[in-house]
């Protein structure tokens, strides 16, 4: 009696207690997405209204829960507004709820409280997805292993917030072994300019992948950092540029197309890795964990052709594979049948479900093959699209498409340099003369004196030059959003979309000056004090011939601008690149269809 009395005591402290903050708080919801197509994966939910209550943030709302000994009543308060607030989402039970842990509350029967709060607003429990901030560590917090083993239990998914800050590292993704990490905003903030931010990231993402946790971006606010984050490998991405925390629900979007549109016009070359994963997909009929055991055995007697079974969960988002192999025993012994479905041996489909390497199907071949590389006894990779199944790729198969891939890029580079070769610049400056809407910027370039060095030195030290220039693209302009490509000899290609004029001529600057003070190292050191070479021109005569250098001609193609005519376009590439010869800069630029063509100062 005493018992019930003390807890009714505690329960009317913790409601009067409660009164002081709740009718402020409320939930904002901001998208994570696919970050190839903009479909939202999930919502991670904000704490709002704590202005209002004159805190400075959560953590001092925690602290303060804390202090008077109410953290486990402002946990249960805020995971209960949270999941209700989700789950009056349309198709709410399709995303995943990114929820932060309060640090304070750490106790292993979480998982199973989360779960009932789900269960009551008709959520599965793979709905949610706890965060692990920085500020929750075992070493800090003994109880957090066994709690974190409870939402496994309970079907709850684990992510650690802030990666590659203070205590989230590699420990905690040894020990905590996350579905998902989001790097801190330290990390991806300027990423695109910050070459040691992007290896220590791409190099995280590689880990991550190889143990099968997707990565998360988190507060991308400009183009760059988005394509910077897609290019070295994040599954998703979050932040101001896609969307601000909405407490309006109702204002939140299914996909938002600005992530497509921003990679359609900065993708430097279509390329054809989509087309051929689609081609070897095998579109396996899969099963849903929730269905009975029963649904199993008739989904492989149904499908004699393959020895495996795709696994989804309620959201068609795969969860492994079975192997027959793993239930033969049953299917084929006396009773093992009838054992397995029966409902007093509580097997269930998850039971016997495999873990397999998931991949986007917009990823590069190479993400596949990673994947598969770095698991484990797999039959192949599960493809996703915007995370729902798409289809498997066996490991025959995954073998003949890095084939077939290699074949098509053999066929679409140059031999030497290795960069793209004419088909490849075809298409591009096929698609910058189509998409009239966009800007565009496309240099050609040549060497100057290239003949005479050529044959004065032989081809050995000629290829070593145009090595030398194609290093320089890579390195100068493809690692800044350009395009490169190498037409042939001494002849090369380089385009940038939607650029301000002044930032591509100051690298187009960099470029011919680093090439003409670069190239001088391959002179003799007699000729390069002499500062000419002493070989005969195209009609045998004797002739100073002077050192190498570039001539670059620079096409501007403004929104609404007409090249549709292939011929004309051709005759004002010439006429261009014939200027630049003839200039002192080896610069020139033409700004309008039928405009003159202006030398460019060096320098």
């Amino acid at each position: 009696m005493h018992h019930k009395k003390s807890m009714r005591i505690r329960a009317n402290q913790a409601a009067e207690w409660l009164t002081e903050f709740s009718p402020a708080l409320q939930y904002a919801l901001q998208p994570v997405v696919n970050i190839h197509t903009g479909a939202v994966f999930g919502y991670e939910a904000l704490l709002r209204g704590l202005k209002q209550l004159k805190l400075l943030n959560s953590h001092a709302l925690f602290e303060r829960a804390h202090a008077e000994q109410h953290s486990q009543t402002l946990d249960a308060y805020l995971t209960a507004l949270a999941i209700s607030q989700f789950a009056a989402l349309p198709n709410a039970q399709r995303y995943r709820l990114f929820f932060n842990l309060d640090p304070h509350w750490i106790d292993p029967q979480h998982g199973a409280q989360v779960f009932q709060c789900l269960q009551a607003q008709g959520l599965p429990p793979d709905t949610l997805c706890l965060e692990l901030s920085k500020a929750v560590d075992q070493a800090v917090y003994p109880d957090l292993g066994a709690m974190i083993a409870g939402y496994r239990t309970a079907g709850l998914h684990v992510a650690l917030d802030d990666f590659g800050d203070g205590h989230s590292g590699l420990r905690r993704l040894y020990l905590y072994q996350p579905d998902h990490i989001k790097f801190d905003r330290f990390l991806i903030q300027g990423i695109d300019t910050d070459h040691r931010k992007r290896v220590i990231v791409a190099n995280a993402v590689q880990l991550a992948h190889q143990l099968n946790i997707q990565v998360i971006a988190k507060g991308i606010e400009t183009e760059d950092e988005l394509l910077t984050c897609r290019e070295i490998g994040c599954d998703l991405a979050q932040g101001y540029l896609i969307a601000h925390p909405q407490t309006d629900h109702a204002a939140l979007l299914p996909t938002y197309t600005q992530v497509a549109d921003i990679h359609q016009r900065h993708q430097r070359e279509q390329s054809g890795d989509l087309s051929l994963i689609e081609s070897f997909l095998e579109p396996i009929p899969p099963i849903h964990a929730s269905e009975g055991i029963a649904r199993l055995f008739e989904a492989m007697r149904r499908d004699k052709q393959h020895h495996i079974v795709p696994v989804l969960d309620d959201a068609d988002r795969p969860l492994g594979l079975v192997y027959e192999s793993d239930i033969k025993d049953f299917i084929y012994s006396a009773y093992g049948r009838e054992l397995i479905v029966n409902r007093a041996f509580a097997r269930q489909i998850r039971d016997f479900v495999q873990a397999c390497p998931l991949v986007d199907i917009h990823d590069p071949i190479d993400r596949l093959l990673e994947a598969y590389s770095a698991a484990s006894d797999t039959a192949g990779v599960l493809i996703t699209r915007d995370g729902r199944y798409q289809g498997f790729i066996s490991a025959t198969a995954l073998l003949k498409l890095v084939e077939q891939k290699n074949l098509a890029v053999a066929r679409d580079q140059n031999p030497l340099t290795k960069l793209p070769g004419n088909n490849p610049i075809h298409r591009y400056v096929s698609r910058a003369i189509s998409e009239r809407n966009q800007g565009w910027h496309l240099a050609y370039i040549d060497f100057d004196n290239f003949k005479a060095f050529n044959d004065y030195y032989g081809f050995r030290r000629g290829d070593r030059a145009i090595q030398l220039f194609a290093d320089l693209l890579r390195t100068g302009l493809e690692q800044h959003g350009w395009f490169v490509g190498h037409v042939g000899g001494d002849d090369f290609f380089a385009a940038i979309q939607d650029a301000a004029l002044d930032a591509v001529l100051e690298r187009l600057r960099w470029l011919l000056e680093k090439f003409r003070i670069d190239v001088q190292s391959l002179y003799d050191a007699e000729d390069r004090q002499r500062g000419y070479l002493q070989a005969a021109d195209r009609y045998g005569q004797l002739r100073e011939m002077p050192l190498m250098r570039c001539s670059l001609a620079l096409l501007e193609i403004r929104p609404g601008d007409d090249y549709s005519d292939g011929d004309e376009l051709g005759r004002t590439i010439a006429e261009l690149k014939h200027a630049a010869k003839q200039s002192a800069s080896g610069l020139v630029l033409r700004r309008e269809p039928h405009g003159v063509a202006d030398e460019i100062a060096s320098g």
